[in-house]
């Protein structure tokens, strides 16, 4: 049993920090030889930290440095509470004044230091009544709320506070504190019905940011009351054999190379562009032109490949597929691998390699009007705002994701089909519940998933 735990509890940790592509593969990590590492993280911890990771409160790097279940120093802490407070600040609530933190002893930060401070913060801000703090022992009303949760030997507040508790107890703060503010981000969701049947459809946006989370407690409450999770592609499989089908799909097997397929103008100007963003010359020799055009694309929406990498860990998509593991929840998948390997490799060579210097070439010659990072960050911020006329409309202005010939083809038929599936979920007999995350352009898209669902005679509701 606890081989299993931890073999479980291994995906998850691994997969929000290696960035994994949830559509494209990643040629990025397939450069890289060596194993990821794994996180120092103590089991009873790994449900909260992967929400709290989420939030933006505390560098991922943490796991790694040696010191995570060791006593926090003075500067960790600091940095924990200046970020927590900062993502405190986004919900626009008044502040009494300056604030102020107890200070550590001598032998060192105390847990009761930390939940002391972490008390402060939250009792900086005007509160509205369904926090029922006023006159409160800081104590008693972290307890209460499910900050402080302790163990069998009590809450201990005299002992020293890990790294990892710090954290843990961050992130149960922010997470009540967006819950009863009411703050959480709302999504794209809908909620539609036939019969005793009840699909929730929520809007994926594959690189996420932390002002994607903590989500709204309605959508996280409709996932926890699913009997199962529905998603375009199964991250997580325990099945090698559809990644690796993908992965095969992506490289040359016949001892060719990139530089064999495509022109030397062609080459030299990836050249060009691999040097502009900072990668190892030779990272895209091994793999397919559309392999490096799809991964050029979403790099120039990130800063850095490490950016890109953190986008990808906050996916929505991953979001629910490392829940739904560590729930135990069934995942079942509406294309999988080797539906949308076989969409990108079936396009004609010559197309590929057009459309990689497409990507090239408005990442070399900007036009004035390029602003597809902007209207990227853009998308996160209606997504989180919950704001469907906007994001739809933007969404649909697109060139590069709706009017493009590559874009043409991730909609169609596609979502034809999917609907179809879907369909046959609300036609089951009985009473069934699933939560279904799928990209959100194939919400929005005029003619889609949710039209085809309304045309069938189904009752589609957004939830604002």
């Amino acid at each position: 049993m606890k081989g299993k735990l931890w073999g479980k509890l291994g995906r998850v940790l691994t997969s929000s920090l290696l960035g994994s592509s949830i559509i494209l593969g990643s040629a990025l990590s397939a450069h890289a030889n060596d194993e990821p590492a794994v996180p120092d993280i103590s089991p009873w911890s790994v449900t909260t930290l992967n929400e709290g990771e989420k939030y933006g409160i505390f560098p991922l790097g943490w796991y790694f440095d040696g010191t995570f279940r060791q006593a926090i120093s003075a500067d960790k802490l600091q940095s924990l509470l200046n970020d927590t407070a900062a993502k405190l600040d986004k919900l626009g609530l008044t502040k009494k004044g300056d604030l102020e933190l107890p200070s550590s002893t001598e032998a060192g930060i105390t847990r009761e230091t930390v939940v002391l401070s972490l008390y402060a913060l939250l009792a900086q801000y005007e509160l509205p009544e369904a926090f029922e703090i006023d006159k409160s022992d800081p104590i008693e009303y972290l307890q209460q709320k499910g900050i402080i949760e302790g163990t069998d030997r009590g809450l201990e507040l005299e002992q020293l506070c890990t790294v990892e508790q710090a954290t843990v107890l961050a992130s149960r703060l922010v997470q009540y504190t967006y819950d009863t503010a009411q703050g959480g981000a709302q999504g794209l969701f809908w909620k539609v019905t036939h019969g005793d049947n009840t699909l929730y459809l929520l809007g994926s946006i594959h690189l996420g940011s932390p002002e994607m989370y903590p989500m709204d407690k309605e959508i996280r409450d409709a996932f926890a009351a699913s009997d199962d999770l529905w998603v375009e592609v199964n991250m997580m499989n325990d099945d090698p054999e559809p990644l690796n089908y993908f992965n095969q799909l992506m490289v040359y097997n016949d001892g060719t190379t990139l530089k064999d397929h495509v022109s030397q103008e062609t080459y030299e100007k990836l050249q060009e562009v691999i040097e502009m963003l900072g990668l190892p010359a030779d990272i895209f020799d091994t793999f397919k032109p559309w392999v490096a055009a799809n991964n050029i694309s979403m790099l120039h929406l990130s800063n850095s490949v490490e950016d890109l990498a953190l986008g990808q860990a906050l996916g929505v998509d991953l979001y629910f597929l490392q829940n739904a593991l560590l729930t135990g929840k069934p995942i079942h998948e509406l294309e999988g691998h080797k539906l949308q390997g076989d969409l990108f490799n079936n396009v004609a060579p010559e197309v590929q390699e057009k459309e990689l210097n497409e990507v090239m070439d408005a990442i070399l010659n900007p036009s004035e009007d390029d602003n597809s990072a902007e209207q990227f960050r853009l998308w996160q911020q209606y997504w989180a705002q919950g704001d469907l006329d906007s994001f739809t409309k933007s969404f649909m202005d697109s060139e590069e994701y709706v009017k493009s010939e590559p874009a043409q083809r991730l909609f169609g038929e596609r979502d034809k089909n999917m609907a179809k599936k879907l369909a046959e979920l609300l036609e089951q007999e009985g009473e069934h519940t699933h939560f279904v995350v799928v990209g959100a352009g194939h919400f929005v898209m005029k003619g889609m998933i949710v039209d085809l669902l309304k045309e069938r005679g189904y009752n589609v509701e957004f939830i604002q």
